[in-house]
């Protein structure tokens, strides 16, 4: 579990042992640490990445630094074709190159939600294959208009909304902050067992 802090008595950020408690690592405390996100987002590491806004660089699942923090700290969408997610921020989808981060998608005469968070309407797996499709409104909220990529891949994985932690975090985005999406598991190991490839 990976979580960030608005206190200046508390850790900026942290990662915790979901099953024990156990806390693995964390970042000195540095008041109030409005984003933070974790997710797998670059295939030069194995396992999810952890970044939040008091912390200039990209840390593994051990706390250690793999690299620059992504400029974005918003959501996360499977867009392209492989199991690293790509950064979704306000009305664009950037993918993360280890150096910085390259524009895949911009999204045209809509608009973001949550003044800086910038957040979709919902961002879920809604149909096709295993991606996420994106909902914004229009610029001047009179509609509703779905995004769906159209990057090729190669992988075939289940729908995301047949895992149940998928679809209750799908729900959850209609409360609060909005967040993105996580299912129980890991694509890339399930793209792994799925083809015979070793896993990462």
């Amino acid at each position: 579990m990976y979580k960030v802090d608005e206190n200046s008595d508390q850790p900026a950020s942290w990662l915790a042992d979901a099953a024990t408690g156990e806390v693995l690592w964390q970042t000195d405390p540095a008041g109030d640490n409005g984003r933070g996100v974790a997710g797998d987002i670059w295939d030069g590491n194995p396992g999810a990445e952890f970044w939040s806004a008091a912390d200039d660089r990209l840390r593994d699942a051990a706390g250690e630094d793999v690299g620059p923090r992504p400029g974005s700290m918003n959501f996360l969408v499977w867009w392209d074709g492989d199991t690293s997610r790509e950064l979704l921020d306000d009305t664009h989808v950037d993918k993360y190159t280890g150096d910085g981060t390259e524009r895949v998608q911009d999204f045209d005469g809509v608009a973001s939600n949550n003044g800086t968070k910038a957040t979709p309407a919902l961002s879920a797996d809604l149909m096709g294959d295993w991606r996420e499709e994106v909902v914004f409104r229009t610029e001047d909220s009179s509609a509703l208009r779905i995004f769906s990529t159209t990057e090729p891949t190669e992988l075939s994985l289940p729908g995301l909304m047949e895992d149940r932690q998928y679809r209750l975090a799908v729900a959850w985005q209609n409360t609060a902050y909005n967040q993105p999406p996580h299912p129980s598991y890991s694509l890339a190991d399930a793209a792994a067992r799925r083809t015979g490839d070793p896993l990462p």
